[in-house]
């Protein structure tokens, strides 16, 4: 009975990136203030995440990017374009392989490092912002992340925009979701995400909220090098 309570317990602290079970991870925070941030996962993407900084641009909301490693290479311009204009970008890994929780940490910690010299030498800044790979963390990332000194960023609404397509279900998901202090987790992955994320944005706007960066929403520092 307690090791299947144990293993129940290790099973929902390791899947749930809210849990902080293994690592401190920044998901939400407490305020009566209507301010919320948006963030970004797997990208950059040639071809979506310009289409997505257009609409950011127009609605003058700045963002935070956690872009894979192996997608920057070849894409070093959008990088810059993000940065450029204003908006953070943190590691999510160089591969996001399907089995990155069950590398090690000397594994991770070269995937890290990896990430972090092509965002340096592309922008100029060290990456301070860490999300996991699907949101699971392990003892393993726990001393990798120590190692690299980062601040482990989540989620509180997981808009599940990379399975729901219908923009309908996915803005009545994100309405019924919207609170003080919340951070929504969307992929400039597909296309669809810059139709919904002007509506979302003008939706949050209406009902008198503000869009900030994470590290101002947190009150951290997004960069090393960067005061």
């Amino acid at each position: 009975m307690l090791v299947a309570l144990k293993l129940a317990v290790m099973f929902w602290g390791s899947y749930f990136v809210n849990s902080n079970y293994h690592i401190k991870t920044l998901c939400e925070v407490n305020t009566d203030e209507k301010i919320i941030a948006l963030t970004f996962d797997d990208g950059p993407d040639k071809n979506v995440t310009p289409l997505l900084l257009s609409i950011l641009a127009k609605y003058n909301v700045k963002v935070a990017f956690f872009c894979i490693g192996k997608k920057i290479e070849g894409n070093e311009n959008v990088l810059k374009k993000i940065d450029s204009e204003g908006h953070i970008i943190g590691n999510h890994s160089f591969s996001h392989s399907n089995f990155f929780d069950f590398f090690t940490a000397e594994k991770m910690k070269m995937e890290f490092e990896h990430s972090d010299k092509l965002v340096f030498n592309a922008i100029g800044k060290q990456m301070n912002f860490y999300r996991p790979p699907y949101g699971i963390t392990t003892p393993a990332m726990t001393k990798a992340v120590a190692q690299r000194q980062y601040h482990t960023i989540g989620w509180s609404v997981r808009s599940m925009d990379s399975m729901q397509k219908n923009e309908d279900r996915l803005m009545e998901k994100l309405t019924k979701q919207l609170k003080p202090g919340a951070v929504f987790l969307f992929h400039d992955t597909w296309e669809g995400v810059v139709p919904l994320i002007g509506k979302f944005i003008e939706m949050a706007t209406a009902k008198g909220y503000k869009v900030v960066r994470p590290d101002e929403l947190f009150n951290v520092k997004a960069y090393k090098n960067v005061e």
